[in-house]
């Protein structure tokens, strides 16, 4: 029988460390074995009560995934060891294909002689990515019209606030919930007259570095009743927000992305009226993206229309080469999103952030064996055991063997906020060093 590596990471949030450990070593059987686990104490379907559903349907593979969780498959039947509260010796627990995992010594079932180290005590360090997200927020004079009218297209309050305290409230609704996982800064902008005064043009007029736990900042600085503003000088807002941003030290070591919250065609400094600034938004997405065999190698810029007022073909221009598509479409379209509403603002601020968010979960240690690392692995996210799955649960990341990847609602879960994580993993499984 194999000793087993127990890896458990406490929570995400900040710097975390896995734990491993494991002692005993392989040796001949010795009397009635158990069903491949370590630590048990020689349970199995017939003695387990309850015993876990799908306890002795077939697995003629020999694959544990012939089996459902709780089981996992012994000459061709699913069997089980143990469940979470009973079947495993102390010290040690019961992994989600039923095999006691993390014996200390435990004896009774297992097969093993004990002595020797095979496993070796080790720690890693596990990292989930941090992306970097600044909110540009226009704060032209249109920004204090009501986010839309009651009885017109979508579902509006009676009183419905204006664009700023709708969009206020959409962000920091956001950035409350993800701070810890997600590095935010936020500048708003605008200007008096445009270039009349030139070396005031673009203003920057509230301005937080990205950083992580950001709300108080952020709240601190961010007005919610609108303040008054002038014109959209867009362009040249995001060329001084990008170059701020490359000057500085960022927390994450994710994406940086732009998220643009504005409610009207953009101007420039140069030609505050009319609102004719398309092309030099276009040129500042594009080069803040700086897109090679399209993709962005600097930052992602995306839009949100806060109303109804910015034109579809605008949006659409500025989606596509914010993400480093070609401009015309002919690399296909990208997302833009529209909020007539505080409750569609808050959903489209949420979807662009979230989608920032990588589900991959980096490990210094690789794995040695993939397929018994699905088989017999037991990842848990709060607590909860995931399946080894390509489309909802975990899985070694294809072509990369130091990452876990978290799929389907795993993933979603992940990237709503902190969360506990812990992964078990037998010897073999993981190259331990």
């Amino acid at each position: 029988m194999r000793s087993s590596l127990s890896i458990a990471l406490v929570a995400f949030g900040g710097l975390v460390m896995l734990a491993c450990g494991g002692s005993g070593s392989d040796g001949p059987p010795k009397g009635g074995g158990g069903t491949g686990g370590t630590g048990g104490v020689n349970m199995s379907c017939e003695t387990l009560v309850p015993a876990p559903e799908g306890c002795d349907d077939l697995c003629p593979s020999g694959s544990d995934s012939e089996c459902t969780l709780g089981t996992h498959c012994l000459n061709g039947t699913c069997e089980a060891q143990c469940t979470a509260t009973q079947g495993c010796a102390e010290g040690a627990s019961c992994n989600v294909r039923g095999r006691c995992v993390g014996s200390t010594g435990g004896t009774g079932g297992t097969g093993n002689t004990g002595g020797g180290n095979s496993c070796q005590s080790v720690t890693i360090t596990p990292t989930r990515s941090i992306p970097n997200v600044m909110f540009l927020v226009d704060q032209s004079g249109s920004m204090r019209d009501p986010v839309c009218s009651p009885g017109g297209v979508g579902t509006c309050p009676n009183n419905p606030p204006d664009r700023w305290e709708a969009a206020h409230g959409a962000i920091t609704t956001i950035v409350q919930e993800l701070q810890s996982i997600v590095g935010f800064g936020l500048t708003t902008y605008h200007s008096n007259g445009g270039g009349s005064v030139p070396a005031q043009c673009p203003i920057l007029e509230t301005e937080v570095a990205i950083a992580m736990d950001n709300f108080s900042s952020i709240d601190a600085n961010y007005a919610s009743s609108f303040p008054g503003g002038g014109d959209t000088p867009t362009g040249e807002s995001i060329d001084a927000v990008v170059n701020a941003i490359e000057g500085a030290s960022l927390p994450g070591d994710g994406p940086t992305i732009l998220v643009l919250a504005t409610d009207g065609e953009p101007d420039t400094c140069a030609v505050p009226n009319p609102q004719e600034g398309q092309p030099e938004a276009v040129a500042a997405a594009t080069n803040a993206c700086a897109a090679q065999n399209g993709a962005c190698t600097g930052i992602q810029t995306y839009i949100l229309s806060v109303g109804d007022d910015v034109g579809q073909d605008h949006l659409q221009d500025m989606a596509n080469v914010g993400i480093g598509l070609a401009q015309d479409g002919s690399e296909g379209n990208a997302e833009f999103w529209v909020g007539l509403n505080p409750d569609q603002l808050t959903i489209a601020f949420r979807d662009i952030i979230s989608a920032s968010i990588s589900c991959d979960i980096q490990m210094d240690e690789q794995f040695a064996n993939t397929v018994q690392a699905c088989n017999e692995g037991d990842v848990r996210l709060d607590g909860v055991a995931l399946p080894c799955s390509q489309t909802d649960g975990w899985r070694v990341k294809p072509g990369v063997d130091d990452v876990i990847e978290l799929v389907g609602s795993a993933c979603v879960t992940l990237r709503s906020g902190e969360v506990t994580f812990s992964a078990t993993f037998p010897c073999g499984a993981i190259i331990v060093e």
